[in-house]
């Protein structure tokens, strides 16, 4: 049976929000919080999720209670914060990615294993049920061989989710639409292929900030294998626009999430959920099969699953075989040679031996 898990939130932004919703859902959780820099939103923040409110991050971390914190903070104080983290002997849950440099993350993954604790970094599309049941159908051989994937991942997230004091328009802080949006579906090809890309290629266009906000990218897999993805943070009117193909030698499978709405971190299952199927098998003179038919919000499901699957890893003292240290540093790497190549407009190569 799972015990109780004392969780330390450490960021009540608009994502760390949804992680306490998620919270709020799990058995076996107790939350608490550390006030950081606006202590009477974090003091409105704990009382409304009856969450323990600590004067400081260092007091949340001296308590021996406290066996693990959530770390919701933006992208480029991931590292410190989990560094310190694991310093007091905490596992530690952040959100993705890792860090915005190979370097943070390798102090990351090297401070886990010193400290003997626990990292898990919050690749959401592992346990977003339409990705789960794709991954399940490409690995049972329903598709037969994948051969290519193609995917879309577009917000209006610069004019409907700026992240607090609008850090998301500084790139040396977001990484920008590569590094904070694209991320997610380059860890998706290499766990869909099971397998890392070869090459990298991209184009893109930058937004008023500076920053690569609009990704055009292609990547080669072993066997001559596909990727394909555009990611933008600069959709005008709106919308929020997720979509993937996996194109096999037997059959396809398709998903779309596209609601009328821009509600990236929005839990309303009314405008993200319904009686109609979201994941479809094509094959050739047969009828689409429903593979996957939400009765409520994708995102809320693959949110309060993965952080469930944290505690239950902690409660058990198995580490985590998703979402892991070594999973997120390659797509951060993949995802700074994606940004390198828009950079330069080259290709960027991997040997054989290291794919």
């Amino acid at each position: 049976m799972k015990r109780t898990v004392k969780i330390g939130l450490i960021g009540t932004g608009e994502i760390g929000r949804v992680h306490a919703e998620a919270w709020s859902r799990i058995d076996g959780t107790e939350l608490s919080i550390a006030a950081l820099i606006q202590p009477d939103a974090e003091k409105r923040f704990s009382e409304q999720y009856g969450a323990k409110l600590y004067p400081s991050l260092e007091t949340l971390l001296a308590d021996e209670a406290v066996e693990a914190v959530d770390i919701c903070l933006p992208n480029d104080l991931h590292c410190q914060y989990a560094l310190k983290a694991f310093e007091a002997g905490k596992h530690v849950f952040c959100e993705k990615p890792i860090a915005l440099s190979l370097e943070e993350a390798d102090a990351m993954i090297e401070a886990s294993g010193r400290a003997g604790r626990f990292l898990m970094i919050g690749h959401v599309l592992r346990f977003w049920p339409e990705y789960v049941k794709a991954k399940e159908a490409i690995d049972a051989g329903e598709v037969g061989e994948p051969l290519a994937i193609s995917a879309r991942r577009m917000v209006s997230l610069l004019a409907g989710t700026q992240g607090d004091r609008g850090w998301r328009h500084d790139a040396r802080r977001s990484g920008g639409a590569v590094l904070d949006m694209q991320v997610h579906d380059l860890d998706t090809f290499c766990w869909f292929f099971d397998d890392r890309p070869t090459s990298v290629y991209s184009r893109g266009l930058r937004s008023p900030d500076g920053a690569l906000s609009h990704v055009f990218t292609h990547l080669e897999f072993p066997r001559d294998r596909q990727a394909f993805v555009e990611a933008s943070f600069m959709m005008q009117g709106n919308p929020i626009d997720i979509f993937f193909r996996v194109l096999g030698s037997r059959r396809s499978l398709e998903y779309t999430f596209s609601p009328e709405t821009f509600a990236l971190h929005d839990l309303d299952t009314r405008r993200q959920s319904g009686s109609e199927a979201s994941l479809l098998l094509y094959e050739w003179k047969k009828a689409p099969r429903a593979l996957y038919t939400p009765r409520s919000d994708s995102f809320g499901v693959a949110m309060r699953d993965q952080l469930d699957y944290f505690v239950t890893c902690i409660s058990s003292g198995r580490p985590p075989q998703i979402g892991t240290g070594a999973q997120a540093r390659q797509a951060l790497e993949i995802a700074l040679a994606s940004k390198l190549s828009c950079e330069t407009a080259k290709p960027m190569t991997w040997s054989p031996r290291q794919a």
